[in-house]
């Protein structure tokens, strides 16, 4: 992950004040949520909204919950809220309800998942065909107006030609943020085309796509969701710090979920400022979920803290997996991810007291879709002889 050079500048040239303490938090469960959804039909989209822009989830959405959710809303900015608030939730625990009463599979049959995880990633990631995607790039920040503003007007001094200006839309006050004053802001959306050959990942514009507000200003730069990132994690993580964690609702079957932790002096998670900038390799430690019987990995979580604590304390990356058809047979592929990282004043000191806040909260939410095998490019040319 690649964070963003501004950001840093930004705090050391302004020096962000904070006010007296947070606002007070609005946690909501998912069912309370499905509840309150089906009460903003009354409301015109930019109040619907404003009142999601202003919740917390205290759990996590299921897929097939939030593509219930998306179904049933109208309106483009609710659409957008109700995106930003399951994507910071996606890093929590699914509600009790959701999780299967089963017990814990045996030492012997948690190495035997384990095993078949280490060959899918071996032997299994390897045989994915050269192919094209889609990815798509939602970005959110929290923060303030003000912050915002400066922020963009920052990035513009790093880009060789700069746009004639930034576009962002506020949803609404952002107040279980825990952030003073802070609004959530869709900041841009745009689409790019993923290359994947020889395992080796490419991004480009995609051609003729629609690209959206902040075309080059993306706080959150994600990569390796198709093979790197995994990889990474069973290389670093040793085998006695992958333990059983619980199991997971899937369909009709069930995950096999292991949560694992990774010292600093092992991990080959690397994220910086800049991309010129020799990036930092914190600890890190999160989750894997697995089809027990295929070792086939569903879902991966990594949680790290950076070791400057003036930096990103927090970043996140989340990446679902799912099947996709390509050239005819199906491979399971990355279908969504989520990158979360937040921002502390540069000025706050190693032993602040209490903890300094962070002056802003970045989300991206990607999509993956459009796989197709990648061909060469060639040219029919019409009315030539034999």
């Amino acid at each position: 992950m690649l964070r963003s050079a501004s950001l840093l500048l930004l705090a050391m040239l302004l020096g962000v004040a904070h006010a007296a303490g947070p606002p007070a938090a609005t946690g909501v469960t998912a069912d309370q949520l499905d509840k309150l959804l089906a009460d903003l039909h009354r409301l015109n989209d930019k109040s619907a909204a404003r009142e999601l822009a202003g919740l917390k989830l205290t759990e996590r959405v299921s897929g097939d919950r939030l593509v219930r959710w998306e179904a049933e809303i109208h309106g483009e900015r609710t659409r957008e809220a109700l995106l930003a608030l399951a994507d910071g939730a996606a890093f929590l625990s699914l509600p009790a309800a959701e999780i299967p009463a089963m017990a814990a599979p045996d030492n012997a049959t948690q190495d035997q998942i384990l095993a078949r995880v280490m060959e899918y990633v071996q032997e299994t990631l390897p045989r994915l065909p050269n192919f094209l995607a889609l990815r798509t790039t939602t970005a959110f920040e929290i923060t303030t107006e003000k912050e915002l503003a400066a922020e963009q007007n920052m990035g513009q001094l790093f880009e060789p030609k700069p746009e004639k200006h930034f576009t962002n839309r506020a949803l609404g006050p952002a107040k279980a943020s825990g952030l003073p004053n802070a609004q959530l802001f869709w900041t841009g959306t745009i689409a790019q085309v993923v290359s994947y050959r020889g395992g080796a990942e490419e991004l480009e514009p995609a051609p003729g796509s629609v690209e959206q507000a902040n075309k080059s200003f993306f706080n959150l730069k994600s990569t390796g969701e198709f093979g790197p990132i995994l990889k990474m994690i069973v290389t670093d993580a040793p085998r006695d710090k992958i333990v059983w964690d619980h199991w997971e609702q899937r369909g009709a079957g069930t995950l096999a979920v292991f949560r694992y932790s990774v010292t600093r002096d092992r991990s080959h998670f690397g994220f910086a400022f800049s991309e010129d900038q020799i990036p930092e390799f914190p600890a890190y430690h999160g989750e894997i979920a697995v089809d027990p019987e295929s070792g086939t990995v569903f879902r991966i979580v990594i949680l790290t803290q950076a070791h400057d604590p003036r930096a990103n304390h927090l970043a996140a990356n989340l990446v679902e997996f799912g099947p996709a058809e390509i050239g005819g047979m199906t491979y399971t592929v990355p279908i969504h991810g989520v990158a979360v990282a937040n921002s502390i004043d540069a000025f706050a000191s190693e032993d602040a007291q209490p903890a300094p806040v962070p002056f802003q909260i970045s989300i991206d939410d990607i999509a993956f879709a459009n796989y197709h095998v990648f061909r060469t490019k060639s040219r029919v040319v019409t009315g030539a002889g034999p």
